[in-house]
């Protein structure tokens, strides 16, 4: 696959809780930055979905563990896995597969096959489909259209495959009979982080605007508008002018360019997740605008972004680790235990301050020379 290369660079320190704890270890971070990397308390509960009307209990990853008799099981299993993925085509999915891969791998777990759909429902659809009649004992997958691609999903559950989901669970499915679980991050809370980071850069008033994904049913994007609109609420002199909505990330280009035009007194724009934010300040900088922009979501090349100060800030998800517990909790279910509905990862404060120490933990690798140079000794 085309991001072996990838994995194969973050395996080294990727397995070792010591990347994360080492930036914060250093005596060279200001105190300012180690206060930002430290996580906030999670949000009590996840995605409403049958049988948990309020959504499920959030439960930390940490409960996933294993005795040795479970290891051993898992060795002489011969278990198979596949990856039915919405896009590789962004650091937050390569993430993913990584953290999944090399835990699957340490599991004695293979994987037959890893699927792209370029962020094309139907493509998925037909990746699924095909991945079914491999007949995977679980299935690893983010739906790209929740409610049209439901059926599809159920099909592998007919089947007798396990599913674990990223993030977001298709309409109509239940937990513990539809799918194992969902491992998904803080996306509420990292919203609302970006969007009061906004706030406080424009002085608490004016105009601002949000560019999201269409399908609002998509659960970890919605809440991400929840998480802004809750932030922007609470400013009775902030205004929000628009909300702009793309099919696929570089949609979010022209959206953000008929916004701007749309509202020449604009201050900034909260962003549902990275990827989509550089196609919106590709466009503030076409029209010659000078825009805040903050959004979800942190990888090496969105970090070039917020050290050149083109993102102020970032609610980060943290996708490789993400990937380790999507992995204990299929391997866990695939032995017959019991596996909590909503596994959650909480909220990364990113800012140029603490952006070298963020994308450490993020990634497992230190930052590209790329994004240190461009920091200038700003960065920690």
């Amino acid at each position: 696959m085309y991001y072996r290369g990838f994995m194969a660079a973050a395996l080294a320190l990727a397995l070792s809780g010591l990347a994360a704890s080492s930036a914060l270890a250093d005596d060279t971070i200001p105190p300012e930055a180690k206060a930002l990397l430290e996580p906030l308390p999670l949000s009590p509960r996840g995605q409403p979905v049958p049988g948990f009307p309020d959504g499920p209990p959030a439960v930390s990853p940490d409960v996933l563990k294993f005795s040795d008799e479970d290891l051993a099981k898992l060795k002489a299993g011969k278990f198979t896995a596949g990856l039915v993925m919405h896009t590789m085509d962004a650091g937050w999915p390569q993430l993913q597969v990584a953290g999944i891969s090399n835990t699957l791998k340490d599991l004695g777990i293979e994987i037959v096959g890893t699927t792209d759909a370029k962020f094309q429902p139907g493509q998925q659809i037909s990746d699924l489909e095909q991945m079914i009649a491999r007949k995977p004992d679980v299935i690893f997958s983010i739906p790209i259209d929740p409610k049209s691609e439901s059926e599809a999903y159920k099909k592998a559950t007919a089947a007798g495959i396990k599913l674990v989901f990223m993030d977001n669970v298709p309409v109509d499915m239940a937990p513990g009979k539809d799918y194992v679980t969902v491992v998904a991050s803080d996306n509420e809370k990292n919203a609302y982080f970006a969007a009061q980071e906004l706030v406080g850069a424009i002085g608490g008033k004016g105009e601002v605007g949000i560019i999201t994904l269409v399908y609002d049913y998509y659960y970890s994007v919605a809440a991400r508008k929840v998480g802004a609109l809750k932030a922007f609420g609470e400013h009775p002199d902030i205004k929000v002018a628009d909300v702009g909505t793309f099919t696929a990330p570089e949609k979010a280009y022209e959206v953000a360019t008929a916004m701007l035009t749309a509202h020449p007194d604009m201050k900034g724009i909260f962003v549902a997740w990275d990827t989509p934010a550089q196609q919106v300040m590709a466009a503030a900088k076409t029209l010659g605008r000078d825009i805040v922009v903050t959004t979800n979501d942190i990888a090496a090349d969105s970090a070039l972004n917020v050290a050149r100060g083109e993102f102020l800030a970032v609610g980060a998800q943290r996708p490789y680790d993400q990937g380790v517990a999507e992995a204990k909790a299929a391997a866990l279910a695939l032995l017959g235990h019991d596996v909590p509905p909503y596994i959650s990862v909480p909220t990364l404060r990113v800012k140029k301050l603490d952006l070298l120490s963020a994308l450490k933990q993020v990634t497992k690798e230190d930052a590209p020379a790329s994004v240190v140079k461009i920091c200038n000794g700003e960065c920690f």
